[in-house]
């Protein structure tokens, strides 16, 4: 049975995300030269740091050092856990969004990062899954395909992300839409772009 509300309030977005982590320096420097974020703030004597994606776009992701005695793994995983996994496999805490799915498992790879499942394209997207140095299960993802292409062209046209209900109505679109009518509307779109 479904309560009714009672007041207007509702969660309106993201404000951050936190992550325990057990050496504070490693993880900053994983997030920032490997992934690529923006280092916003840190008070390493106060054990905590703000990092952030460089285009501004999402919640940040605060890095807490902690002790790993005060932290209770809900289940052991690779080197240790501070999600919650299921019978079926792991619960993703992040998916992060890359514009080079190859490229970034290249640089994970070399950072010397667990690699959990290689690289695997399927229709419209691409991904794989590693740890962080605390044992921080992500899957980077790749959007690829005609839908993926006309958001990005879109988005850059009029100079914002769309809007919920645009990425819908455009995601309409293209399941409803033939090859080449999608493709007629990427031309347009590079067209508009150039002029």
């Amino acid at each position: 049975m479904l309560s009714k509300k009672t007041n207007d309030a509702d969660v309106i977005g993201y404000c951050c995300m936190r992550f325990p982590v057990t050496n504070l320096e490693k993880s900053v420097d994983f997030y920032c030269n490997v992934l690529g974020f923006d280092l916003v703030s840190a008070d390493f004597q106060f054990g905590e740091a703000h990092v952030a994606l460089k285009n501004g776009n999402g919640p940040g992701i605060f890095l807490m050092e902690t002790k790993p005695e005060d932290v209770t793994p809900l289940k052991f995983v690779f080197p240790r856990s501070f999600f919650i996994t299921n019978s079926t496999g792991h619960v993703t805490m992040v998916e992060l969004l890359t514009n080079d799915l190859l490229a970034l498992h290249e640089r994970i790879k070399q950072a010397g990062a667990h690699i959990d499942q290689e690289p695997v394209f399927k229709n419209d997207f691409g991904y794989f899954t590693f740890y962080d140095p605390d044992g921080h299960y992500i899957r980077a993802v790749e959007e690829r395909g005609v839908y993926f292409d006309l958001k990005q062209r879109m988005s850059s046209t009029l100079k914002r992300d769309l809007t919920e209900h645009e990425d819908q109505l455009l995601s309409g679109l293209c399941d409803k839409a033939s090859m080449e009518q999608q493709k007629f509307l990427s031309s347009i779109l590079s067209e508009i772009r150039g002029s």
